[in-house]
């Protein structure tokens, strides 16, 4: 969540400062060419005919993280989007640090892989809430592909497509994960990507935190964690309690508890059975 730190200084350090070396070093797109490019355009120009459930889309130059080609969007927003920024502002405060963190551990990964990789191959999936312009938040599924790479395969220009789901409210709310979807790679490499954007988001978790975790999710009880890990009561609960604000933070969600924490854990792959 956005607590007290501003949102043009999380945008900045999350963001702008980290991919700064990077983009730097982008040269002209040559892949793909201009003609494939235009065609691309002109395909999704059309999006309410090829791709009728289609919200809006917008392609971004990776290079400046400005908003280069878009449509749809002054339809959902009231106004058109020209840079990056202008789209991070209208997603909901609570989920702006949580994006950022899985948005940097994702394009990191797929910026190690990225020369192995052709334009629109890698697909980066997230449902997030945004604010329409009758200023309510609904729940978009955006889809983020690579679009064009320069001559050393950096990344130039970036689509992102995204589909209107249901409104958002404090009654629907559900765990904030993505996913990366990698074409024509094997499924254990897919599994492998998005454990490690996984394993780069609990960073935040100390030992003894995952410890519990792995304990939780092996099935023990209160008492037999308390008595392997030699702690009080009052020490359960302390972790209990840290677990679950650390996994509002990434999540953005409330876990009944933290045994329930560690479940879903393990069933997304986040954590294993030590």
């Amino acid at each position: 969540m956005l607590g007290k730190q501003p949102f043009e200084d999380l945008y900045e350090q999350l963001l702008v400062q980290p991919s700064a070396a990077y983009r730097a070093l982008t040269g002209e797109p040559v892949h793909l060419n201009a003609t494939a490019f235009a065609e691309l355009i002109t395909r999704l120009k059309n999006f309410r005919e090829v791709y009728p459930n289609m919200a809006f889309w917008l392609v971004i130059d990776y290079k400046s993280l400005t908003i280069t080609y878009s449509e749809g969007d002054q339809n959902v927003f009231g106004f058109k989007l020209t840079t990056l920024k202008d789209f991070f502002r209208q997603i909901h405060p609570d989920y702006v640090l949580p994006y950022l963190h899985w948005r940097a551990a994702a394009y990191s990964l797929i910026h190690s892989q990225y020369v192995e990789l052709d334009p629109l191959e890698a697909v980066y999936r997230q449902t997030i809430p945004l604010k329409a312009r009758d200023n309510q938040f609904y729940w978009f599924s955006m889809n983020s592909s690579v679009v064009q790479v320069d001559a050393q395969r950096r990344i130039a220009t970036n689509l992102q497509t995204f589909y209107r789901e249901g409104k958002w409210s404090t009654r629907n709310l559900r765990p904030f994960e993505a996913g990366v979807q990698i074409k024509n790679f094997s499924d254990s490499l897919e599994h492998q990507l998005i454990a490690q954007v996984s394993l780069q988001l609990i960073e935040a978790f100390t030992n003894a935190e995952l410890d519990l975790l792995s304990l939780y999710a092996s099935g023990k009880t209160a008492e037999e964690i308390m008595q392997t890990k030699a702690w009080s009561r009052n020490t359960l609960h302390e972790y209990n309690a840290n677990l679950l604000k650390k996994a509002k933070a990434i999540f953005v969600y409330d876990f009944r508890n933290a045994r329930d924490f560690a479940g879903y854990c393990l069933e997304k792959g986040f954590i294993h059975i030590r």
